[in-house]
């Protein structure tokens, strides 16, 4: 029998393999990558589950990937994900910037997560090792970070274009595996608070300046129950269009279970 891994150690391995593939296949897809990256921790962690919606197409009026739930025992907090793969040298701002007919995929995203109460968050990739704010030098084997949307749209977006480096993003971001690995996330019951007001702190602030607790839910919307009932059995034909009108705005859902841990 295979030995248990936790999140822990497998956002270590998932990620350390998203780098590699950067490395040697540097226009792999965004979508690849994502795919991959949740179905590997979803597969090999019990507590986690991810599902991908059978609509190939990217989420159209919100800029998120995929909506990401961290459940805790009384509470659990929400979050609207869109990835996007670095430029390892050279100006990463159009990617930042990107624009369809709908509008700055930025602002998309940091409205929407506002009006569904999430957190908006980028997960970058990245095939290089740089500073971020974990604090703990630059990361050797990791290639998915988080970054907060409203930090990045602050210092970047708004105001005079400006060349944006690797480096730029990754100061600004914390590895992956941090979510579950830093000193801020290893308690459960503190995690919540302590690590997104440490890490993205910008996320929580309203533009006066005012803290809030965004992205706190104290029950579970239904569609996210019901993936968590069907778990192990394989989710029903007629789950996608019971449940359109919930998750047209996302291309998959991510679930962390921590409630008996």
């Amino acid at each position: 029998m295979p030995i248990q891994k936790t999140i822990c150690e497998q956002l270590h391995e998932s990620s350390e393999y998203i780098k590699q593939w950067l490395v040697s296949q540097p226009g792999v897809k965004e979508e690849s990558l994502t795919d991959y990256l949740l179905y590997d921790v979803s597969l090999n962690v019990p507590s986690v589950l991810y599902h991908a919606f059978t609509r190939h197409e990217e989420a159209r009026k919100t800029g998120a990937d995929w909506e990401w739930w961290l459940l805790f025992k009384k509470q659990s907090m929400r979050l609207r994900v869109q990835a996007k793969k670095m430029l390892p040298t050279g100006d990463n701002y159009p990617g930042l910037a990107y624009t369809n007919r709908y509008g700055l995929q930025i602002d998309m995203l940091r409205a929407d997560a506002k009006k569904a109460n999430a957190l908006a968050l980028y997960a970058l990739y990245s095939s290089q090792g740089l500073q971020t704010l974990s604090g703990n030098g630059p990361s050797q084997t990791d290639g998915v970070y988080l970054a907060g949307a409203n930090r990045l749209n602050t210092d970047f977006i708004i105001g005079v274009r400006q060349s944006i480096t690797a480096a730029d993003l990754l100061s600004r971001s914390v590895p992956l595996p941090c979510i579950a690995c830093c000193p801020y996330a290893r308690d459960p019951s503190d995690r919540l608070s302590r690590f997104f007001e440490t890490y993205f702190a910008s996320e929580l602030k309203e533009p006066e300046g005012r803290y809030v607790q965004r992205g706190i839910h104290s029950q579970l919307p239904a569609y996210v129950s019901s993936l968590l009932e069907h778990r192990g059995e394989g989710i029903p034909d007629w789950w996608e269009k019971e449940f359109q009108s919930s998750i047209q705005e996302f291309n998959a859902v991510l679930i962390y279970d921590y409630r008996n841990v």
